[in-house]
């Protein structure tokens, strides 16, 4: 097969308007309808196609080093400038360097982008849709898990996450300290200052809370009206008594108003504090129960004071500095 029936063979399988050029730009070969498209007034020169020299120069050079030159959409000269170029490395026949050439018509592929435009656009919008959806699950489960008022976790994430911390301890057998704590005569507060100034220290008293632990896995939680629970994973006693002292002091030193107070001018609390390593088929309620009997203790000593239970020794004492 000679070059120009070689030529002839490559430019009839497309229907587009083709033509095959050498390394110099010069056309080799052209189908009927890329003559038809040429103007009569240029030499055979793919260069002479662009409006702007410099933009031939480096747009050529990329297809000479083997790259595909997606549909320049540098404008091209009359009456070529309702197409697109389409530039592409064929190889060597011969001793030749050869290229193809093809024009598209620029309202076919713009009315393509359109259309693709629209689809991305669409897709964007049912990725953001179903962003915002999983977003607003999101938040529907943490609300579930979170008291209205005081923004903490609520009933419901502490009554969770205590089993899950106690099966934990069980596995990695380390100890677990509950602390349970009491707005010491809370009532007497929404009697005197109002159910509203009420609210404003319940949100006082769970910041101050919050603000005592800082690892993630801690457990600050609104159990109750006036009633707060601080689950410590990993703490040994010691630990767990030192942290309910701080409790009672940090919210003593808040220096809320309470009038109606018969322990002290300010807000305090009550604290119960337990230690717990459990074993296997030991019940979290041992823990839950014996922090409770450490609260009564506390308030029964008076309030505004901690008592830690000692499960083996099935003892309850206040906790002093």
């Amino acid at each position: 097969m000679n070059k120009d029936v070689a030529f002839k063979s490559i430019l009839n399988a497309y229907s587009l308007p083709t033509a095959i050029c050498n390394k110099h730009g010069e056309l080799l070969e052209c189908s009927g309808s890329f003559q038809k498209l040429w103007p009569s007034h240029l030499s055979r020169n793919v260069r002479d196609m662009f409006l702007e020299s410099t933009r031939w120069q480096n747009d050529w050079r990329m297809v000479r080093r083997n790259k595909i030159i997606e549909l320049i959409e540098t404008r091209l000269c009359e009456p070529l400038h309702h197409h697109m170029l389409r530039t592409s490395r064929l190889g060597v026949h011969g001793e030749e360097l050869l290229f193809l050439i093809e024009l598209h018509p620029r309202k076919e592929f713009t009315e393509g982008f359109k259309s693709l435009a629209g689809y991305y656009l669409l897709s964007q919008r049912q990725k953001h849709r179903s962003h915002m959806i999983n977003l607003q699950m999101q938040n529907a489960i943490k609300e579930s898990y979170t008291d209205p008022l005081t923004r903490i976790a609520n009933r419901r994430a502490f009554d969770e996450r205590i089993q899950e911390i106690w099966q934990d301890a069980i596995l990695s057998r380390h100890p677990v300290v509950l602390l349970s704590v009491d707005i010491d005569h809370f009532k007497l507060i929404n009697d005197k200052l109002g159910h509203s100034r009420g609210d404003e220290i319940l949100v006082q008293v769970a910041q101050c809370l919050d603000k005592l632990v800082s690892r993630g896995q801690d457990v600050v939680a609104r159990v109750g009206g006036e009633e707060f629970s601080m689950i410590l994973p990993d703490t040994q006693p010691d630990g767990g008594r030192l942290k309910a002292l701080s409790a009672v002091t940090a919210i003593e030193m808040l220096r809320i108003p309470h009038p109606a107070s018969p322990v002290a001018e300010f807000v305090t609390i009550s604290l119960g504090c337990s230690s717990y390593e459990p074993r296997p088929g030991d019940n979290v309620k041992e823990l839950i129960t014996a922090a409770d009997k450490a609260l009564y203790f506390a308030k029964k000593a008076g309030r505004n004071c901690a008592s830690y239970t000692d499960v083996k020794k099935q003892t309850v004492s206040l906790i002093t500095a």
